[in-house]
């Protein structure tokens, strides 16, 4: 028998078991800055929610035309230039696209302490909206780039904690803000004499401008594909056609909701002071509580969801969510009949921790089947049908109830009611329409990853 030398031995392969993707540290602070970035954009956003009656009460505005500021004069604007400025982050560097957005928002937000009629708030929260319409579009893709498919979930919670933590900022300062001012003007160098509320404006609008800077200490990220195989890259019309069975109710459903975010939002605070009579200084902190547990509770969500994603739920981003769903409808049925000013807090609260926050799901379940070329657009079509849809008929259509219907201010909470039990339904409904295309097409991107990706060659 010949001797067989060992460099003639071909040893077996060894079993490589795939590492964990993981996220970079330098994923992480890019996540930071966005994070920093969404928190004061909300902030500027909902502060106004806080200032209703003092607003009211100095430029002798009525319910539907605050309704008007609150829901239109931000969401149409927004909306609309969401869609060109997604464009324009898929097509150019997303860190100048985020920080012109971030210093116009920043100063229209402290331009509002000058309003003094209709027409100027009108014309301010407009230009909150054109600037911060440019954020999220560029921030969801400057994520998919940085971080794994198996976070994405989790890395869009961590981002969208800092929607609600914005909002009870926003509760919070500007309740605290009022109480403490007593209804007495203030004295402001350069600008001269400001009622509280102007303050409030002022100030806000001052961190947006500083920290936008922070965009510029990191580096735009290379742009990575999600595609078919066989299949040429689409364009976004070509794409919305493709995937129109999953895209269309997970659409319908998710404005549904949006109208219940949105409505809350804007009226929960003058709900509270109307229905039990309490002070911006009483109601402002326990709102902001509130928002800061939903915010405490979505990078859990996130990462339940990755972790149901990679046990082999392909659906798992849109099916958890119609759980919670389903769990809040008896408590949206019965929130805003409710007596007791303790009791309604806490089941306002369940809404707003569990129900309320979708944000987290649809990006995520968008980002697993959007081609790279295309993220800031589709995230721009969504926001824009969610801020549409939402952000208009959700206030006006509290507002309108209100004063058309049944004429009486006090009647709010019965607007509100309704706005929510025809909602939610409709939106669960939808969303569970949306679970098995939802199935089919990540179960075909991940055929294609593996068709795509080489094994490695044993060492």
């Amino acid at each position: 028998m010949a001797d067989v030398t060992p460099e003639q031995v071909t040893p077996a392969a060894p079993v490589v078991t795939p590492a964990k993707p993981k996220a970079t540290l330098g994923a992480w602070w890019v996540l930071a800055v966005l994070f920093s970035l969404y928190l004061v954009s909300f902030i500027d956003r909902h502060v106004i929610t806080m200032l209703v009656p003092d607003i009211k009460a100095e430029l002798g505005l009525t319910d539907f035309q605050m309704g008007i500021i609150l829901g239109p004069a931000f969401a149409i604007f927004y909306s609309i230039f969401g869609l060109p400025l997604g464009w324009v982050a898929d097509n150019f560097p997303r860190r100048w696209v985020i920080f012109a957005g971030a210093v116009m928002f920043g100063l229209a937000t402290a331009a509002s302490a000058l309003a003094d009629t209709f027409i100027a708030l009108f014309i301010a929260r407009m230009l909150i909206a054109i600037g911060e319409a440019s954020l999220s579009p560029a921030a969801y893709s400057l994520m998919a780039d940085k971080f794994p498919r198996s976070l994405f979930a989790t890395a869009s919670a961590v981002y969208n904690t800092a929607a609600k933590l914005g909002t009870a900022s926003a509760y919070t300062v500007g309740g605290i803000a009022l109480g403490l001012a007593g209804g007495t003007a203030i004295v402001v160098p350069i600008v001269g004499e400001l009622q509280a509320w102007r303050l409030v404006f002022l100030i806000a609008g001052i961190p947006a401008v500083l920290l936008a800077l922070l965009l510029f200490t990191f580096k735009e990220p290379v742009r990575t594909q999600v595609a078919k195989p066989g299949v040429p890259s689409q364009n976004i019309l070509g794409f919305l056609k493709a995937e129109r069975k999953l895209l269309i109710p997970m659409l319908l459903g998710f404005s549904l909701m949006a109208v219940c975010s949105f409505a809350l939002a804007a009226w929960a605070p003058t709900y509270v002071a109307r229905r039990f009579e309490w002070t911006p200084l009483q109601y402002g902190p326990i709102l902001g509580a509130v928002s800061m547990a939903a915010a405490l509770t979505l990078v859990f969500k996130g990462a339940l969801v990755d972790w149901l994603y990679a046990k082999g739920g392909k659906d798992a981003h849109i099916r958890f969510y119609t759980w919670l769903l389903m769990g809040c409808l008896p408590v949206a049925a019965v929130t805003f009949w409710i007596p007791n000013p303790v009791i309604f807090l806490i089941c306002y609260g369940i809404l707003q921790v569990v129900a309320l926050p979708t944000i987290v799901f649809m990006s995520a379940a968008i980002q697993l089947i959007v081609p790279g070329n295309l993220r800031g657009q589709i995230v721009a079509v969504f926001l824009f049908c969610l801020t549409v849809i939402g952000g208009s008929i959700g206030p006006m259509a509290v507002a309108a109830l209100t004063d058309f219907v049944f004429r009486d201010d006090a009647k709010l909470g019965y607007s509100l009611a309704i706005l929510v039990c025809v909602a939610m339904p409709v939106a669960l409904v939808l969303l569970r329409l949306s679970l098995k295309p939802l199935r089919d097409a990540v179960t075909a991107l991940e055929a294609a990853d593996r068709v795509s990706t080489p094994p490695q060659a044993a060492s």
